[in-house]
């Protein structure tokens, strides 16, 4: 509902007079005849239409949605909406105020109504007394009851951070004259006081979305950037009115390096804006986008549009215990706006500091106002124990790389597989030096950082990822395989692996070397065997020479 106050004065005296007129007609009513009996009717004393003071009154605020830029209107007598009412909305804070120096009993002062300017700061003001402070819950309702009869201001103060287009600052005075001339889009009016009043004040609400783009496009590896976009629906808001201010925060994860964090795009449609129609400040691990006068007006004419804005940042660490390779972020929108009667232009100098400063550890059970869903983003590292196949003796010195598998999603086992057009695993990144890790004095064999899966990208929160571990150089005195033996598949989770714990072993063996000349070896056996057989060979040609003698 609109509270008119430029005509609700006039309209309020005319009512008054016309019930003094209605009191005076009823003092001065012609007397019965002589000896006729009094009726029933000119017995009673007739119902005033007086405002009755020893009344008290009531407020109830309905606080629904706008999005197409509209005012539905309410019926202040009943709360009932004409047609279907938008969304009711939860959680906006309203402040009211008595005016002080307007006395509804004396007739002069409904004058004041008429007249009466909202102060730009009405709890600064001598002249208001706050009485309350109440918040809409149950689908956008707040009610306040045993209201003096008096004229109050009533304030929007706070509402969550989506919703927009703040109701403007009104006046309502209890009693309310329930007459058509009040608001010419009612229908039949009781033409009564109303002392418990319904009033409409109306909002707009920012849609809000966010995601993460696939990772594989950006690098695998910790080290890598990754780009988080966030889309807000512009919406619709009342013609005499603009935008004060719009802002996208991200506050980002602090395991991102710092000096990393920027702003990749900003587009309305599709079409990337200037930098002179927005502006990016970083302050720790919280960037924010606030558009300035030239971006706010072109927000004012790109209504249902989508503004998109890419946050991003390069991993840095994985964290520790169980936050470990678990990234969450979530986004914010901020905006309002202020009445401009007859002019487009927004303010020359739009607010660039968040009313509110968003959680920098965004909550994992619920949606905030103005929040978007939370994104999720898994990291794994992978440790491998490198051995001599003989002794199982730890090896240092071995070199790997690390391929992505040509399937690293597979409903069975991982593959040695991957593409053969596929790079290895880069340092940062999907450009420059290829990630090597040797293996260290313990046969240890450490990758710190392996992107596993996210909520956003099929297949969703996935719980491992499959790669190819190469094996580029053995240890000194140890066999470099090939023929497809270097290759290992590898499966990295989400998280860390245990102190202590491997992923995976591979082995290696010694190289072959040219056989020695062994005088106490193969050589003495070798002599051995001949000489017996020459022994043998000997006794059986001195039994053949015996025998023929002794024939």
């Amino acid at each position: 509902m609109r509270v008119k106050s430029t005509t609700i004065g006039r309209r309020l005296a005319c009512a008054l007079g016309a019930s003094a007129l209605i009191v005076t007609g009823a003092g001065f009513a012609a007397p019965t005849a002589l000896g006729e009996e009094p009726t029933a009717e000119s017995s009673q004393t007739a119902e005033l239409g007086n405002i009755d003071f020893t009344k008290k009154g009531s407020l109830t605020i309905k606080k629904h949605l706008h999005q197409d830029g509209t005012s539905a209107v309410g019926d202040p007598a009943t709360g009932v909406y004409e047609g279907k009412p938008a969304e009711g909305i939860d959680g906006v804070e309203f402040t009211i105020y008595k005016i002080k120096d307007i006395d509804l009993s004396k007739n002069e002062d409904w004058e004041k109504v008429n007249s009466y300017k909202i102060p730009a700061d009405p709890e600064a003001d001598s002249n208001l007394v706050k009485v309350k402070t109440v918040t809409t819950e149950g689908g956008g309702v707040a009610t306040l009851k045993d209201l003096d009869l008096a004229a109050y201001v009533v304030v929007e103060t706070n509402a969550p951070a989506d919703i927009i287009d703040r109701a403007a600052p009104f006046v309502v005075t209890l009693p309310y004259p329930d007459t058509k001339a009040n608001d010419d889009r009612l229908g039949k009016r009781s033409e009564d006081w109303l002392y418990d009043v319904n009033v409409f004040p109306k909002n707009g609400k920012t849609e809000l979305s966010k995601t993460v783009k696939g990772q594989a496009s950006y690098g695998l590896n910790i080290g890598s950037e990754v780009h988080f976009p966030v889309t807000a629906t512009v919406p619709k808001i009342a013609g005499d009115r603009v935008f004060k201010y719009f802002q996208v925060v991200d506050p980002m994860d602090t395991r991102f390096d710092k000096k990393s964090l920027k702003v990749a795009s900003v587009k309305l449609s599709g079409v990337d804006l200037t930098s002179d129609d927005y502006t990016v400040a970083i302050q720790d691990w919280m960037v924010t986008v606030s558009l300035t006068q030239q971006g706010l007006g072109k927000l004012k004419n790109a209504a249902g549009q989508e503004l998109e804005v890419v946050f991003v940042g390069q991993l840095d660490n994985l964290g520790e215990g169980d936050n470990f390779g678990r990234i969450l972020n979530m986004a914010y929108v901020y905006s309002d706006t202020v009445s401009n009667p007859g002019e487009s232009t927004p303010p020359e100098t739009p607010g660039t500091t968040p009313p509110t400063t968003p959680p920098s550890t965004p909550p994992t059970t619920t949606t905030p106002p103005g929040g978007t869903p939370l994104v999720k983003q898994f990291w794994g590292d992978l440790k491998i124990q490198k051995v001599d196949q003989g002794t199982q003796k730890p090896l240092k010195d071995a070199e790997f790389k690390i391929y992505p598998a040509k399937d690293p999603y597979p409903a069975g086992e991982c593959s040695p597989e991957y593409d053969e057009n596929a790079t290895a695993v880069k340092k940062n990144g999907v450009e420059g030096e290829d990630l090597v890790v040797k293996s260290d004095e313990n046969g240890n064999v450490h990758f710190e950082g392996l992107f596993v899966s996210d909520d956003q990208n099929d297949p969703k929160s996935k719980e491992f990822r499959c790669y190819v571990l190469v094996e580029t150089k053995a240890p000194s005195g140890f066999v470099t395989p090939t023929d497809g033996n270097q290759l290992f598949p590898v499966k990295v989770t989400i998280g860390q692996t245990a102190q202590g714990k491997y992923d995976s072993k591979v082995e290696n063996v010694k190289r072959d070397t040219p056989e020695l000349p062994l005088t106490g070896g193969k050589g003495v056996i070798m002599l051995m065997v001949l000489g017996g057989l020459l022994l043998v060979v000997a006794v059986g040609a001195g039994v053949v020479f015996i025998r023929r003698a002794e024939a």
